[in-house]
């Protein structure tokens, strides 16, 4: 597992680039207005510090997704090792949840 390390009270961006939503059969799937994507930031465990779902909280661009923290949002977290993970939800049904991204995250004083 990777690790990303970010300042406590800095904005932050991350892409994450070639993504592939696991659906067999569907090569040229596309999230729908059904589906539930989300990002967050949260220690092993525990509920989320930091919670975006799209289409309001991350952008997207054929199989990429962006997401961007503003300094208030990083300046919440304490100076600790997160789990930042991308989800996706087909259907927002909660039955067919699928981990696209899992990182670990470590906030650093500035």
């Amino acid at each position: 597992m990777s690790r990303r390390i970010i300042t406590q009270g800095e904005a932050f961006s991350i892409a994450f680039f070639h993504i592939k939503i696991p659906i067999e059969g569907e090569s040229d799937w596309r999230i729908r207005d059904s589906d539930k994507l989300t990002f967050s930031i949260a220690r092993r465990n525990r509920s989320p510090d930091i919670e975006k779902t799209f289409p309001d909280g991350i952008e997207w661009s054929g199989d990429s997704f962006f997401v961007f923290l503003t300094a208030e949002e990083t300046a919440r977290l304490s100076c600790l090792l997160y789990r930042m993970q991308l989800t996706i939800d087909i259907g927002g049904k909660g039955k067919d949840v699928y981990t696209l991204v899992d990182k670990e995250l470590e906030v650093i004083a500035k």
